[in-house]
């Protein structure tokens, strides 16, 4: 009889654990205008390069030019990190006339823009829990 009960507790609370999440840490380096904040979206494939994306967060640069932002209760998975300067705190990347950003923007892996974002998959990490820490430079055109 004990062991039927035990097995009905266990039963009904499985469903109760919490998911598992992962903290990831972005070091963005080589901002030149330290006025405003860095903003930082972590992305999966459907909204890499939008404003959607689920996990955010942000944080000053300090005078070297170097910012970290810490961002929690991502799942684990495969994502894209993207950071711009909000340099004047209006909270969307500004550009030209053209389309071309004026203000700074730096992808995971340091993956490069020509003509465009960098592809998903050149910026595409893999979040494991607890999480970890990642590095790359912003980019100015």
């Amino acid at each position: 009889m004990m062991q039927r009960v035990l097995i009905s507790v266990l039963l009904l609370t499985a469903g109760l654990t919490p998911a598992a999440a992962a903290t990831l840490t972005v070091n963005i380096t080589d901002v030149e205008d330290i006025d405003g904040v860095v903003r930082v979206a972590v992305c999966d494939r459907k909204h890499f390069t939008e404003a959607q994306c689920a996990y955010k967060g942000s944080a000053p640069a300090n005078a070297d030019g170097q910012a970290s932002v810490t961002i929690h209760d991502i799942p684990p998975g495969v994502y894209a990190v993207q950071a711009y300067a909000d340099t004047n705190n209006n909270d969307r990347l500004d550009t030209n006339w053209i389309g071309w950003p004026k203000e700074g923007m730096g992808f995971s892996n340091d993956a490069q823009m020509h003509h465009g974002p960098p592809s998903y998959d050149d910026a595409a990490i893999k979040l494991s829990e607890p999480g970890g820490t990642i590095r790359f430079s912003m980019q100015y055109f």
